[in-house]
């Protein structure tokens, strides 16, 4: 009994980072969404991570310009690293694939951030 007792403390903490490591979005959009990321993935190049998104205007009258940013994550899920903002326009029905990799070796995870202007 008293291993369960000292245990269960260690087992909570664990299971807390996992539930919060398995709860972080890969994608946060600011502002409206008028922009949508359709798929985005992820795949190591030596050391270092790459990341690809389909980003889709799907608006027949207007064309969308904003800004996106990766942040890069470790495996312990601290920030180590952010692209600069970056400006992109979508045209009305129109597709667009972005790709950026880490700057830093050994991230494991990311979040791309899309701040779209309000009209």
């Amino acid at each position: 009994m008293p291993i369960t007792k000292s245990l269960t403390p260690l087992y909570a903490a664990g299971i807390l980072l996992v539930l919060m490591s398995g709860c972080a979005s890969k994608v946060d959009i600011i502002g409206e969404e008028r922009v949508e990321i359709n798929h985005h993935k992820s795949f190591q190049e030596g050391a270092f991570l790459k990341v690809v998104a389909e980003l889709e205007n799907d608006d027949n009258d207007e064309t969308e310009g904003f800004v996106y940013q990766i942040e890069w994550y470790d495996k312990n899920g601290i920030i180590k690293d952010t692209t600069p903002w970056k400006p992109i326009t979508i045209h009305k029905n129109q597709k667009v694939q972005i790709v950026e990799m880490s700057s830093v070796p050994d991230v494991v995870d990311y979040k791309i951030i899309v701040s779209v202007p309000e009209k």
